[in-house]
């Protein structure tokens, strides 16, 4: 009995290991058909299932490239596998739609004043200091301090020195003070749809349209569509009906009444021809009262 066991045992052994040498067999066979098919060269995203090869689960085909899916875009990025961002400098997040505050770190960037911006930052320096050419050191300088600036100077490459404002600020025409840019004329497109840009001091903020609110659509922050009839904040007459249109609404007046809408009057019932008649006489037999002197 024992020796029967352990002839099983043996052929299961040789089974294994015949399986095993199969399987590598095969994946070395489909390593073989990827690189054939590629000149030689393992591109990503590329499998080989049994005799054909083609693009892996998340990748899709362009043009005879295989390209990695990001069901959800990459705002600052690229995508670099299925569902893999690749962020940007200055970004991080799943989709690369966060900004890196910079100044924040615990090695700040900046020797002295550090402004973060969007997707990066800035240095600039206290009042009598100049800001280096490495563009995050300050250094005193006498110059610097003559020109008595609102936020600091810098040092240009050739020794010239000029005053320096932080980022959304520029300088006003007498050189030292700082004035505000606005972003809002400067680019019309800053903004995206269904939204309208609305000028801060030293920045910018996009804001809904009228009709308009902000929600959430497959995942993602945007303005989508108010419904006023549904809210009740039409202004319709009380005998209409609302019509919800894309960020905004109309309004119909029932079939008893006309109008433009906002203000319906009830339609009179046509008059028979002896009706008209009779109220014709009445009023011809109808005399004013005359005023007593």
């Amino acid at each position: 009995m024992i020796e029967i066991s352990q002839r099983v045992f043996v052929v299961m052994v040789h089974f294994i290991t015949f399986s095993v040498a199969h399987h590598q067999d095969s994946l070395q066979r489909s390593v073989e058909v990827v690189l054939e098919h590629t000149g030689g060269r393992l591109r990503p995203g590329l499998c080989s299932y049994c005799q054909t090869t083609s693009c892996c689960l998340g990748w899709r085909n362009v043009n005879g490239i295989c390209l990695p899916v990001c069901k959800k875009k990459c705002v600052n990025g690229k995508c670099v596998g299925p569902d893999k961002c690749l962020c940007s400098t200055g970004y991080k997040g799943p989709q690369c739609d966060e900004d890196v505050n910079e100044c924040g770190f615990l090695e700040r960037p900046c020797s002295q004043r550090c402004m973060n911006t969007h997707g990066s930052y800035r240095c600039y320096c206290e009042p009598g200091y100049t800001l280096s050419a490495d563009g995050s050191t300050c250094t005193r300088e006498a110059a610097c301090f003559s020109l008595r600036c609102q936020f600091g100077c810098q040092m240009e490459r050739g020794g010239a020195v000029r005053c320096l404002c932080p980022p959304g600020l520029h300088l006003a025409t007498d050189n030292k003070t700082c004035e505000d840019v606005d972003e809002c004329q400067r680019d019309a497109d800053v903004c995206p749809p269904r939204q309208i840009c609305k000028n801060t001091f030293g920045n910018f903020v996009c804001v809904c349209q009228d009709g308009f609110v902000m929600g959430t659509h497959q995942s993602l922050l945007q303005c989508r569509d108010k419904d006023e009839c549904l809210t009740g904040s039409h202004r319709c007459s009380r005998h209409a009906q609302c019509v919800n249109t894309d960020g905004s609404y109309t309004c119909q007046c029932l079939e008893d009444y006309f109008g433009n809408g906002r203000t319906c009057w009830p339609r009179r019932a046509p008059q028979s021809k002896a009706t008209m008649y009779f109220n014709y006489k009445l009023s011809k037999r109808t005399k004013p009262i005359q005023p007593s002197s």
